[in-house]
């Protein structure tokens, strides 16, 4: 079967990552605009409010400055009447009595009204020019920031200048105060206090985003920084509070006195946003998008890459190769998950394959090297059961036991399974260890310990008597009469068979060379069964985590452990994970 590569699987995921990107990056650039545009639509009526606020202040100000000069004049005792002697009398009847004030005064210095108007210029900045109209006389007198006065009288048009200086001028809006005799309270003239306008174009110059128009009740224009609309049309609208809907814009009004304000941003204009802002959201969404498809492509090359070398991995299993591993400990993800596991499958299946196979093999051979010196198994086995017979008869039972002992070995090597039970194994090894009871008699003791729970465990067999004769071969101590050998079974992650006695050990060099050779599973040729053959068939059969270790004992002697799991403890631990 044809595995194919993850190209379509690469062309797939790259389209909807894609797709969910753009969406993604288009709705953060909309959110971001809509926000940005709220921001600046925010920002400029909060300009238009204060500019509004600003002008009127300046107003205020203004009104409270001219009510300041007003109340100065009145408790100035020597201005007041200066100023109503100059309302009231002619010039030359106004200077005697300046002088004869004059000299009356001791302190030598005369607090007229030009005098008090001065002071008032240099207290207040704002203040542009005061004009003093004389009601009786019908004469108008002009005093200015340089100390500079003109006195105008008798012209016709006097008093209709002075009321078209009170709605507006050129450069300045005024508030007129009365002045009255404080004994009659007969009105004797007024003061006109004018301030500079400037000041409301410094003020829309300084928040330029909306329009600002200044005027008073009678529709004289203060300051208008458009002129787009007339004064009138403003006061219309403003009556009717339809001036939004007029104007189309965003408006904030107030009055001060007979004075009114009004700022107005038109909507159109409130709403937009500056080009090089829009340039910019747009330009960091298209180099987001940008940026995260690199990165996108780089991801899912780095996956494709991946997923290849898992398809390769399955290709080569495919072919026969168990030996293939991919990488699995790089990311932490479900790819490495795969990884592990295929790994896994490959260990187990060539273990299984060593197991089923391989296992089959080394037993064959280990049957044919125990029995290659015999020529009928069969008839020997007969032959020795008839003598056992025939010796009984005779009475000698001792040989009869020898007999038996021998013969039930040989026939657990022709009869018996290739798995026995753990008791079976025991129980061969016992015969074993009898016909060395005969042949050397009171020169060593065997003990066989297994818990009960244990007898019915399956194992491979054959693996104790080499080990046993091992022992009587090249541990026994002839010339002593206290050798012993003991056989332990022990569980814990694994079952342990433990062969332990006190013969003569092993140097430890040595030992370390055979556990060596042990664990690497090394076999050198030799005719007969040894503990070498026993670790390999071990290791075929329960893995590579089995198999023979020897250790010294303390008093002297060696223990050979037999390590070993059966497949039904195998199975358990499958089905219990």
């Amino acid at each position: 079967m044809e595995i194919k590569s993850s190209k379509q699987l690469y062309n797939k995921l790259l389209f909807i990552y894609t797709v969910i990107l753009v969406c993604v990056v288009s709705a953060l650039v909309t959110y971001f605009y809509h926000s940005t545009k709220n921001r600046f639509l925010e920002q400029r009526l909060n300009y238009t409010e204060m500019m509004n606020e600003s002008a009127a202040l300046y107003l205020e100000e203004s009104s409270d400055i001219a009510e300041y000069i007003h109340e100065d004049l009145y408790k100035s005792n020597m201005e007041l009447k200066d100023a109503l002697h100059y309302m009231t009398e002619e010039p030359a009847d106004y200077q005697k009595y300046r002088l004869d004030i004059y000299a009356e005064n001791k302190t030598g210095e005369y607090k007229g009204i030009e005098k008090f108007f001065l002071d008032a210029f240099q207290a207040y900045s704002s203040l542009n020019h005061i004009v003093l109209y004389s009601y009786g006389r019908d004469e108008m007198t002009e005093y200015t920031r340089d100390g500079k006065s003109y006195r105008r009288q008798g012209d016709e048009t006097l008093k209709e200048q002075l009321e078209e200086r009170n709605l507006a001028g050129e450069d300045s809006f005024s508030f007129m105060k009365e002045i009255r005799d404080p004994v009659t309270m007969q009105v004797k003239g007024c003061m006109l206090l004018g301030f500079k306008s400037s000041r409301f174009e410094s003020i829309w110059q300084y928040y330029s985003q909306a329009e600002l128009a200044v005027y008073n009740d009678a529709g004289f224009a203060v300051f208008d920084s458009s002129g787009e609309y007339e004064i009138p049309k403003l006061m219309e609208g403003d009556r009717d509070e339809t001036l939004e809907a007029m104007l189309g814009a965003y408006v904030e009004r107030v009055q001060i006195g007979q004075y009114r304000v009004i700022s107005y941003l038109e909507k159109k204009q409130a709403a937009a946003m500056p080009v090089p802002v829009l340039l910019m959201i747009f330009g960091v969404g298209t180099a987001v998008i940008a940026v995260g498809e690199l990165f996108v492509r780089y991801y899912l090359q780095r996956l494709s890459r991946r997923l290849n070398q898992i398809l390769d991995g399955m290709t080569k299993v495919m072919e026969g190769n168990l030996d293939v591993r991919i990488p699995a400990d790089k990311n932490g993800d479900e790819l490495d998950v795969i990884s592990q596991y295929f790994n896994e499958m490959c260990v187990n299946l060539d273990e299984h394959i060593k197991k089923r196979y391989l296992a089959e093999i080394e037993q064959k051979n280990a049957e044919m090297s125990a029995l290659q010196s015999q020529i009928n198994p069969h008839f020997l086995y007969n032959t020795l059961e008839a003598i056992r017979m025939k010796a009984i008869c005779n009475g000698d039972r001792e040989v009869g036991k020898m007999l038996y002992s021998l013969a039930v070995t040989f026939r657990a090597q022709i009869k018996e399974a290739d798995v026995i039970t753990l008791a079976q194994e025991l129980h061969y090894s016992k015969k074993y260890m009898e016909l060395f009871e005969f042949r050397y008699q009171n020169q060593f003791q065997a003990a066989v310990v297994c818990p009960e729970e244990y007898l019915q465990t399956p194992v491979i067999k054959f693996v104790l008597q080499p080990v046993i004769e091992n022992y009587f071969i090249h541990g026994i101590r002839m010339k002593e009469k206290d050798n012993r050998i003991t056989i332990s079974v022990k569980k814990e992650k694994f079952y342990r068979i433990i062969v332990e006695d006190n013969g003569k050990g092993m140097p430890a060099e040595e030992l370390k060379e055979q556990n060596r050779k042990l664990k690497c599973g090394i076999m050198e040729k030799q005719s007969s069964i040894g503990v070498a053959n026993v670790n390999r068939r071990l290791k075929a059969v329960y893995g590579e985590e089995c198999g023979v270790s020897m250790e010294a004992v303390k008093e002297g002697g060696l223990r050979v452990i037999l390590t070993f799991k059966p497949e039904e403890d195998e199975k358990g631990c499958r089905e219990g994970a």
